[in-house]
């Protein structure tokens, strides 16, 4: 799809037609490109995903892969959260080269930015690290979307800073990326190469096939940790390399560790026994000992013992979000009533301030 080129939509039977205005290349990925466009019956700004689809037959009938189809069905069930970004259509093209096949468009809300450029920006050209305002404040949306996500019984399996969509006017910060996301299932044998490796929980490197939500926390600790430093945490070469800078920082994992990672890894016993580092020293002195806590309950060997998302809310690294009483900071707490269904009163006291009960205005 070439710059400036329009395309009329061949739509999915919910939808209907509009004409899109391709504008550039947003991003590329293994799934196909992302583009940003204009709607030309609105005059909106949108973002493109098109992926490539195989004709199943006839002209009018086209086989949707399973990840195409779980990323559209996922989307829509986490449809009206603040924090998740928002699909707004779908539609299918032929491919440009007239082999044949279909492509799939997924209309989603337009962002101006991505957490990874942003980093980039605070350390090529700003050369400094990231304020610890912001590290909180988009943290803070990083797990309340991640608690929505994980409420609806889905594992995202892919969280990384490019993954992450800013609005660079109002902060926002919205998860995005659902191409690979599962739905819990007890018992379900999953497959352990999910996840871009510098984020990849130690689990899945250990070929765990019987992985939770928790991959999720290791990957969002990353995240954590890359505001913090302004660069990835653990940058393994390739998949044991990234267990081995893992261990240099957290230490050598304990016999019960691995068997909490992997019931099914053979006994091993990891030779030299490394000490694990303090997060004070992980983070060169330069986080607060919140920040340090707050990684040290995300980055943890066993997957069962990371912090759940709603309670990560509750943790004290983000009272500084809760006590400052900017006219902004309102959309933060305003919760959906499905967001806090599984807390308790005391819970809810401690999520949501006092001062969110006066009206706004």
């Amino acid at each position: 799809m070439e710059q400036g080129k329009k395309r009329q939509a061949d739509p999915l039977p919910e939808l209907n037609p509009r004409t899109y205005t391709v504008q550039r290349v947003l991003g590329r990925g293994s799934f196909g490109l992302v583009y940003q466009a204009s709607v030309e019956e609105s005059g909106d700004t949108v973002a493109l995903k098109s992926t490539r689809m195989k004709k199943a037959g006839g002209d009018s009938w086209i086989q949707m892969n399973g990840e195409n189809e779980r990323e559209v069905q996922v989307l829509k069930e986490l449809d009206g959260h603040p924090n998740i970004v928002n699909l707004r259509g779908a539609f299918l093209t032929k491919s440009d080269d007239n082999n044949g096949e279909y492509k799939l468009n997924l209309v989603l809300e337009y962002m101006s930015d991505t957490l990874h450029r942003v980093l980039k920006h605070y350390m090529n050209v700003l050369r400094k690290n990231m304020d610890q305002y912001y590290v909180q404040l988009y943290q803070y949306q990083l797990m309340r979307g991640l608690a929505f996500v994980h409420g609806q019984g889905i594992m995202h399996c892919d969280l990384k800073p490019q993954n992450l969509l800013l609005d660079g006017r109002t902060h926002t910060l919205k998860v995005a990326d659902f191409g690979t996301a599962k739905r819990l299932h007890v018992g379900r044998s999953l497959s352990s190469y999910v996840c871009s490796r510098y984020y990849r929980a130690p689990e899945l490197i250990l070929g765990a096939t019987n992985y939770g939500t928790s991959v999720d926390l290791w990957s969002a600790g990353c995240v954590l940790g890359e505001m913090i430093l302004g660069q990835p945490m653990f940058t393994g070469s390739n998949g044991i390399d990234q267990l081995v800078q893992i261990i240099k920082v957290m230490g050598t994992p304990s016999p019960k560790e691995l068997q909490a990672m992997n019931p099914c890894y053979p006994p091993y016993s990891f030779k030299p026994d490394v000490a694990p580092l303090t997060w004070d020293e992980v983070f060169k002195h330069m986080a607060s000992r919140d920040a340090c806590d707050l990684a040290a309950q995300l980055l943890k060997f066993d997957p069962a013992g990371r912090l759940p998302p709603l309670y990560c809310l509750m943790h004290r690294f983000f009272d500084g979000l809760r006590a400052d009483e900017k006219e902004e900071h309102r959309v933060l707490f305003d919760f959906l009533p499905d967001e806090l269904m599984w807390c308790s009163s005391s819970e809810k006291e401690r999520l949501v301030p006092r001062w969110m009960q006066t009206p706004a205005g």
